[in-house]
């Protein structure tokens, strides 16, 4: 199902296909493909995506669709809790769990507008890794190189694996550290990380709760509009990209980029100015000064982190996660009184500096992650390696999480090496609308050439 959300609906529409045969030919896909796709898929709920196709197609009949997604299928990161599923976070330690009894507030939301939810997908251990990799559920594997195993990227990775293989056209996933926009950059999706709170994350399992969001990976960046659209109620905004400043950081907030990757973004940031874009050079003080600030003290993830995660840390239990995760957690949870109060501190006085710094009209645009996507192998094989490929992974990607700003990951050119990177567009928190207006532009002009 190589489709976009908007596209399906237009056809429901004009009464070209409906829900059920399309909620069939991707039942089908998925049962026959799944088998030799560890990793991407952790349950199934088809009897309940398949009574609410049902009904969706009889509304399609009358013309009385719920929302412009009624009727489209979808998939869900095992974060979020769907009544009769357990939530497993991906992990062992909640194998057994007593399954959940209420949906998730956006899961309740997403179907009352009509969405079919198929599955829940798999995800790195408890979503504390940019990498994907879960030695206990399955590492999904990214289908753009069929001879070596590369990660899709984490850790919402079962939902990107799942619509870059076609499955459906919709993957919700949540993104704390840049968990939306890796596996976005890595496999060629468009992956939208909100403002904080723009989308409900009430029944979604946590890592950091002040940073969390949920949010889509897509194909297009015309369906995180059709989303955002029905989800918030917002009219479509824009700014005309001739009037917009495109700021490219500098300094050592962002991390060095492979050359493939440089390539790649110098070509986006010249084919802009040969359109007639400004495209500048300079330094985001906000970026550079929460750098340092992470570099001093720590993270304000492995703060929060350790609070959710304070019952486990203290178990037997712990036993039972991946030791690169466990490890992880631990860490976190050595960080001093001190640092952890200047890290929540510096916050918002950080989060002030970066509206004055980007005014409306000012975009900036940076490559979503240095490197594209790292071999499986070596990874497994080589704890320091996952260590510091995670930290390379999410350098870029944590600072506007920590500055809450609405952050889109772009598929450009594939790199030389046949892989696929993503670059982001940022901008100051609550400009959702905006940003959404002004990457649908982007992406036309990318796709143009």
């Amino acid at each position: 199902m190589t489709t976009t959300m908007a596209s399906l609906s237009s056809a429901y529409s004009a009464r070209t296909t409906n829900p059920i045969d399309v909620l069939e030919a991707c039942i089908d896909r998925l049962q026959n493909e799944s088998a030799n796709a560890p990793g991407v898929i952790t349950s199934l709920t088809l009897e309940r995506a398949r009574t609410s196709a049902r009904a969706s197609a009889a509304r399609w009949r009358k013309g009385r669709p719920l929302s412009a997604v009624d009727g489209l299928p979808m998939v869900w990161k095992d974060v979020f809790d769907i009544s009769g599923q357990i939530t497993t976070c991906g992990s062992a330690v909640r194998e057994h769990a007593r399954c959940a009894t209420e949906d998730a507030a956006l899961v309740e939301q997403l179907e009352a507008l009509g969405v079919l939810s198929v599955a829940k997908t798999g995800l790195s251990e408890f979503a504390y890794s940019g990498l994907g990799i879960n030695s206990f559920a399955g590492t999904p594997v990214n289908p753009w190189d069929p001879k070596t195993p590369r990660i899709v990227g984490g850790s919402s990775s079962g939902s990107a694996a799942a619509v870059i293989r076609g499955w459906v056209p919709l993957g919700m996933g949540s993104d704390t550290s840049g968990s939306l926009r890796v596996p976005a950059a890595f496999t060629g999706l468009v992956g939208f990380k909100p403002s904080h709170g723009r989308y409900r994350t009430g029944g979604m399992f946590p890592l950091a709760p002040s940073l969390d969001t949920a949010g889509p990976l897509v194909r297009d960046v015309g369906d995180v509009r059709l989303l955002d659209t029905v989800l918030t109620g917002s009219p479509v905004q824009t700014l005309d990209l001739s009037d917009c400043t495109f700021i490219v950081p500098k300094g050592r907030a962002l991390a060095v980029n492979t050359n493939e990757v440089q390539a790649v973004f110098d070509g986006v940031v010249s084919l802009l100015r040969k359109q007639g874009l400004k495209v500048v050079e300079r330094e985001f003080a906000a970026f550079e000064k929460t750098r340092e600030l992470f570099d001093q003290h720590g993270t304000l993830v492995a703060v929060e982190a350790t609070q959710v995660h304070r019952e486990l840390l203290h178990s037997d239990r712990l036993n039972l996660v991946d030791p690169r995760v466990a490890a992880r957690m631990k860490l976190g949870a050595q960080l001093s009184d001190a640092s952890s109060a200047e890290i929540r501190a510096r916050r918002m006085p950080l989060l002030a500096q970066s509206l004055a710094d980007l005014p409306t009209g000012e975009i900036l645009i940076y490559p979503t992650v240095c490197m594209t996507a790292p071999e499986i192998g070596p990874l497994n094989d080589d704890a320091a390696w996952f260590a510091a490929c995670n930290a390379r992974v999410l350098q870029n990607t944590m600072l506007a999480s920590y500055l809450d700003m609405p952050t889109l990951s772009l598929p450009a050119e594939l790199a030389a090496n046949g892989l696929p990177v993503g670059i982001s567009v940022s901008m100051t928190t609550g400009c959702d609308a905006l940003l959404l207006g002004v990457a649908q532009q982007l992406q036309d002009r990318l796709r143009a050439g």
